[in-house]
């Protein structure tokens, strides 16, 4: 409220409400419209007076509806039961605490699958059994008491029934209910009900049932549920595929009439025995003391998008019914089962010997839990020659496993990687990280002394500390020599003589590095080593080539007529191919078996590189020829179908290359596509110029000169983009 419109200090109300105005006369003036009256307090206490009495009448106004008393008087009608009334949870045992603790709502939403279902008679550690628990609110015994009597009864009943949702349990005209609602008192008996009635669940704090075994929900679930506990026993049905919904129902009656208080009050629970999909078209392809094994799924069925899919495990089975893996090889199973080497009741009698791995038992485990998108997985450790039985199964969270229904047999068998080959048509590289043929025993020495020295040369530059002396200290000599040419005249100013200048023109922030991103296809050149018989390179792995990347970071060093840089680079190429089976392989023959062999390359390269950017800095032609040169070490390693390092002929698959390598490009300054967002991108990340560039590449990586080193060079075109900043 504005200031004006509190009373001033002389106005009579002042004290009595605490304003502090100019006066009301301002507040008249403001709002001609107001009636400004000031009402006597006596006015309002009498309305608040009536109020009072008001209120009085209608609380203690007589009750309609009164029902007529043993003598003869009269008593007010009791309050009907609500849902509300009454709380629901189910209970699991803790053998390890040794008693039933409550389910929350995702143990109970996961509780009842296939395993628990089996566990039908374990009263040892109970897995398979629970209990129902009814919580009473805290004015539902007194509303209880008060229906019984105005009812003329001293206890009314209470029931639990479980049904599959077809019929309303609770609703006593549905002539189907005794048919379709199991009784989970007294299976068969419709009339059994709690023990003591309503006041039995409403009295205690808690009211707790007996244990109920998970069985005896999955057979409610159909139209004509079972007739005794025996019956209801069964664990027929706990191999269900579709997930089910059970419904609990609470008939509590406080009447005289067959009929309950409530016709809904109930609760659902989740009952899943199956995963709803199963792998299809496994297929089992030998390797080398290994199977690949590989699957589908159903068209349209995308298992990695199911929230409730977790993955897959291998079993596999040697000869007739025997395990192996040793128990325990790959942890505890990801699902659950009743009996066997890890069942949750021991009690109950495992699998036969003659159905174990269709039984899914864990001894036969051969994988742990694969991920939900991989599709194909490798058993190794296996033996040559012998026949193996293999299935997968897909699990849920709920821990159930797929039925496995048939298995596929497949036998390891001896395979050709590539490096073997390699050894086999006669190639001299030994492996190992010597750079030259003498005195070398440090990987790469050459390669990696010019990164080392050129990081650590970086790292000082932007520290600010400068290079410091050494090797490159006449560059910098150099630089300032030419600086200083360049140099104009000192010019004394005298401060009180104010000059005009014409406002230069931003050529932008320094420039002090550039960093490219660069991509090229490549093939080693491996088999030039060999000038007949067999070229294993192209016999493994085709002709075709394949990515390199590249990163190269450069630090411009000098920059007249032109830019003189230090340059590092890393790069990554990698290729597959399935090996030979070694029974079928011939010098022009190579029958794939499910082994994997591999070929990866890590180049590094130290190099100068010449930029002639005169013409895009002076010219304004956003063209840059240029040149590189240096030395290079090119680590590589091969691997098997077992992802480790083969060893062939006396040496091992493994090693690096030293080599020297060249390159011509030309760079296509991008700034003028855009110059206003080429500014901002200087302004606001310093990236004074962006380039795409292709240049042609002569990597020459076969050991300077040394015999017995892998030939990993090639000949090729590089692309990519670079930022100068």
């Amino acid at each position: 409220m504005p200031r004006d419109q509190y009373p001033g200090s002389s106005h009579p109300y002042r004290d009595n409400f605490r304003w502090e105005n100019k006066g009301m006369a301002a507040i008249k003036k403001r709002h001609p419209h107001c009636k400004m009256a000031r009402r006597p307090m006596p006015y309002s206490l009498s309305k608040s007076v009536l109020a009072c009495l008001l209120g009085a009448l209608v609380l203690f106004a007589p009750r309609g509806a009164a029902a007529q008393s043993g003598t003869g008087g009269t008593i007010s009608s009791a309050a009907a039961l609500a849902t509300s009334d009454f709380t629901f949870f189910l209970e699991s045992y803790n053998k390890d605490q040794k008693q039933w603790v409550q389910m929350n709502s995702t143990e109970q939403q996961f509780f009842f699958n296939r395993a628990r279902c089996e566990c039908v008679g374990d009263t040892t550690n109970w897995s398979g059994y629970f209990v129902i628990a009814i919580q009473s609110a805290s004015n539902t015994s007194t509303k209880v008491a008060a229906l019984l009597t105005q009812n003329l009864l001293s206890s009314g009943r209470a029931a639990i029934f479980a049904g599959g949702n077809a019929v309303n349990c609770l609703d006593p005209n549905n002539v189907l209910a005794p048919t379709s609602c199991l009784n989970l008192i007294e299976p068969g008996n419709q009339a059994a009900g709690i023990e003591g009635g309503i006041t039995a669940i409403v009295n205690p704090t808690v009211w707790k049932s007996s244990p109920i075994p998970a069985a005896w929900l999955f057979n409610s679930t159909t139209q004509s549920v079972c007739t005794s506990a025996a019956a209801c026993n069964s664990t027929a049905k706990c191999e269900t595929a579709a997930p089910l919904t059970a419904t609990i129902y609470i008939w509590v009656q406080t009447t005289a009439l067959q009929t309950p208080d409530l016709t809904n009050l109930s609760f659902n629970v989740n009952l899943v025995g199956q995963v709803s999909f199963a792998p299809t078209n496994i297929r089992v392809q030998g390797g080398n003391e290994a199977l690949t094994v590989r699957w589908d799924w159903p068209t349209g069925l995308n298992p990695s998008a199911n929230p409730t899919f977790m993955g897959t495990q291998i079993f596999c089975v040697r000869g007739a019914d025997l395990p192996v893996f040793k128990s325990g090889t790959f942890g505890d199973p990801a699902y659950m089962t009743s009996s066997g080497t890890n069942g949750i009741c021991p009690n109950i009698a495992p699998a036969s010997s003659s159905t174990g791995i269709l039984g899914l038992d864990p001894a036969f485990l051969c994988s742990d839990l694969r991920p939900s998108t991989e599709t194909s997985h490798r058993i190794w450790k296996l033996q040559n020659g012998i026949d193996y039985g293999v299935g997968v199964a897909a699990i849920d969270k709920y821990g159930n496993a797929s039925v496995i229904s048939n298995l596929v047999d497949g036998t390891p068998v001896p395979t050709v990687d590539f490096y073997t080959e390699y050894k086999t048509s006669g190639g001299a590289a030994q492996g190992g990280y010597c750079a030259l043929a003498k005195g070398m025993r440090s990987p790469g020495l050459l390669a990696l002394a010019g990164l080392a020295a050129f990081g650590l040369l970086w790292w000082r530059r932007r520290k600010g500390r400068g290079p410091g002396a050494g090797p490159l200290a006449v560059v910098f000599v150099t630089s300032a020599l030419c600086a200083g040419q360049a140099r104009a005249q000192a010019v004394y100013h005298d401060d009180s003589i104010i000059e005009d200048h014409a406002k230069e023109e931003w050529k932008g922030t320094p420039r002090e590095f550039a960093i490219e991103a660069r991509f090229a296809l490549y093939t080693p050149a491996i088999d030039s080593e060999f000038s007949k018989g067999t070229k294993p390179q192209s016999f493994m792995f085709g002709g075709q080539k394949r990515p390199m990347w590249q990163l190269e970071l450069d630090w411009e060093v000098l920059q007249v007529f032109g830019t003189l840089a230090l340059g590092g680079v890393v790069g990554y190429y990698k290729e597959n191919a399935n090996a030979c089976y070694l029974s079928s392989l011939t010098p022009t023959n190579c029958d794939p078996s499910g082994d994997n062999t591999s070929l990866r390359l890590i180049p590094l390269a130290a190099l100068v590189v010449y930029r002639f950017d005169v013409l895009a800095e002076e010219w304004k032609i956003p063209l840059v020829p240029y040149g590189k040169v240096g030395l290079n070490y090119t680590f590589w390693n091969v691997t098997d179908g077992n992802g480790n390092t083969p060893y062939a002929g006396g040496g091992k698959g493994k090693g690096g290359t030293a080599g020297w390598q060249a390159a011509v490009g030309i760079s296509l300054q991008l700034d003028w596509l855009d110059p206003s967002a080429a500014r901002g991108f200087d302004a606001d990340a310093g990236v004074n110029h962006s380039y795409a560039f292709f240049e042609l590449d002569t990597i020459q990586s076969s050991g300077l000169g040394s015999s017995n080193k892998l030939h990993v060079g090639d000949n090729t075109w590089f692309a990519g983009l670079m930022f100068e900043f």
